[in-house]
């Protein structure tokens, strides 16, 4: 049988928005808690992103996408260049199924939980470190400092969830109320990967990063990813998030 070279695929998107205060009594567990409550502080979000490989200081390789976020769940994410990967749609389900939609084969392919840690098409992103919106569902957090700023999280994963990552350390800005920066270890204790999250900006009711770097800490490679026209509230349908919806073009 033939490979598909496209079946890692998985995405990419992890929205991060604010929580305007925290009691002083509040546990590390309601801070982390609160940075997922507030991916429902708004029905849905619509915006279009663009990847950027980067490596040697020049660009090698670009992509563009649209996404529809619904929930803390559901995610659609299209590919809308380059030509190869245009159409490519990937879906993460309300119950967290992942599904992937290839143009070239007309099919939609279950995304298996085996590939979760595999890089996609080059980039450094894959689709455990970039493809989480919720922290507290799947890890437990440990207060390692705290500044007049920001706080500092150690989180090491719940008993069942699927991870190649022995902690993530987290960094929690005060101001927003949403993680600026991940740095992921394996189990050897040895940081391989950070994400750093920047470029505020307010879009209705939430603040949200706009701007994230992947580096890998091992080659010093780097992908960036922007994204733009973001909209909330636009009342994006529960029905866009099936198996056949992703078949359709917008």
């Amino acid at each position: 049988m033939k490979r598909n070279p496209y079946q890692p695929l998985i995405l990419l998107v992890a929205a991060v928005t604010v929580f305007p205060h925290i009691s002083l009594g509040a546990t590390v567990a309601d801070i982390l808690k609160k940075v997922d409550e507030n991916l429902t502080k708004v029905e849905d979000q619509t915006y279009t992103g663009e990847i950027e490989v980067v490596r040697d200081g020049k660009t090698t390789k670009s992509m563009k996408f649209n996404v529809k976020l619904k929930g803390l769940r559901m995610k659609l994410v299209r590919f809308t260049a380059p030509g190869d990967v245009r159409g490519m749609t990937v879906l993460t389900t309300e119950q967290g199924h992942m599904y992937v939609y290839l143009p070239s084969y007309k099919r939609v392919r279950r995304v298996a939980s085996h590939v979760r840690n595999q890089g996609f098409m080059g980039t450094d992103l894959s689709p455990e470190d970039m493809g989480t919106a919720s922290l507290s569902e799947g890890w437990n957090p440990t207060l390692k400092s705290e500044t007049e700023a920001e706080w500092i999280l150690t989180l090491t994963p719940k008993k069942g969830t699927e991870t190649s990552f022995s902690k993530i350390q987290a960094t929690v800005l005060k101001k927003y109320g949403g993680v600026s920066e991940l740095v992921y270890y394996n189990s050897q204790g040895k940081a391989i990967k950070r994400q750093n999250r920047k470029e505020w900006k307010t879009f209705g009711p939430i603040t949200m990063p706009t701007f994230f770097i992947v580096q890998d800490l091992q080659t010093g490679s780097k992908t960036q990813m922007r994204f733009v026209d973001c909209k909330v509230n636009t009342g994006v349908s529960a029905k866009a998030f099936t198996k056949r919806a992703i078949m359709r073009a917008d």
